[in-house]
């Protein structure tokens, strides 16, 4: 009878090592509030300060699994009754693009200004020309983001959060011309900072093939010159055999009004951007394969 009383008393604290570890998991998961729950530095919240919780999820590589064991996985609060979506304005909270790129206080602001490192102006590499090809866009349509980078579904994604830039060029930047004889090959220097060969940029009939335009080069990587005509003067006119006509709207009345060509480094005018470096040739009022 000893002896088992013994067994007995040994089982006990393995019993309810089961019970709290059962208990544990059930936690993670848990909606209620709990008063008590104080873990993070009194800094935790100050952008400014180093242990901000954007810097501690980044210097622990985004691992936002575990954030959701205390704020719950929908981020509403979970056991520490604090919602992460008082401050993060787009649809999944603090995993939703905007909070690492773009606007904070704009959902629907995804690519920067600002980059993942706090930068604005568009001679940062992060930063670039996304706001030229997304939102500024004066010459064409905004610029998918599936053009140039492929689209996480997830946070947690392979190859979205690295120190690498990846690039997958989409359908514009390969579209072919010339009843396909020329085929863009498109591809980025990372370190030059240049895009060469894109069907965007020049890679197309009467374009400047040879055009390589730089990533942070701003409204100049743009120019009508650049991407047919004469870079260096900005005259937009291809050479001959295109029709020396100072008057594009002649023959591409679809896109451009009156006289472009008023003189050294004259500015494009595009009045429909819909009709502009959208993979067809404009002429004649007619919208064409080139």
């Amino acid at each position: 009878m000893k002896n088992i009383k013994i067994i007995y008393l040994l089982l006990i604290p393995v019993f309810a090592g089961f019970i709290l570890s059962g208990c544990a998991d059930i936690k993670e998961d848990v909606t209620g509030t709990s008063p008590v729950v104080n873990v993070h530095s009194s800094g935790i919240l100050q952008k400014g300060s180093p242990d901000f919780h954007g810097n501690l999820i980044k210097n622990k590589e985004w691992d936002m699994k575990q954030c959701q064991k205390c704020h719950a996985s929908d981020y509403k609060g979970g056991l520490t009754g604090a919602s992460c979506l008082k401050c993060h304005t787009g649809t999944k909270g603090p995993e939703s693009c905007n909070t690492c790129h773009g606007d904070f206080r704009n959902a629907s602001k995804i690519a920067p200004p600002q980059d993942t490192e706090g930068n604005t102006s568009n001679t940062a590499r992060g930063v670039g020309a996304h706001a030229n090809h997304l939102y500024d866009n004066l010459s064409g349509n905004a610029v998918a983001c599936n053009e140039c980078h492929t689209v996480p579904t997830a946070v947690s994604d392979p190859g979205h959060i690295d120190k690498n830039v990846h690039l997958v060029f989409g359908d514009l930047a390969m579209k072919t011309s010339n009843n396909g004889a020329i085929v863009p090959n498109p591809t980025y220097d990372k370190t030059t900072l240049e895009c060469s060969n894109v069907y965007c940029h020049g890679t197309f009939k009467n374009g400047n093939q040879s055009n390589k335009v730089k990533w942070t080069a701003g409204t100049d990587g743009a120019k009508c010159g650049t991407c047919h005509g004469d870079a260096t003067s900005g005259n937009p006119l291809p050479p001959s055999p295109h029709p020396q006509v100072a008057n594009c709207s002649t023959c591409h009345w679809m896109t451009t009004p009156g006289d472009l060509v008023t003189g050294s480094g004259a500015a494009a005018i595009i009045v429909n951007k819909t009709k502009h470096v959208n993979g067809k040739l404009n002429l004649f009022g007619q919208e064409n394969d080139y």
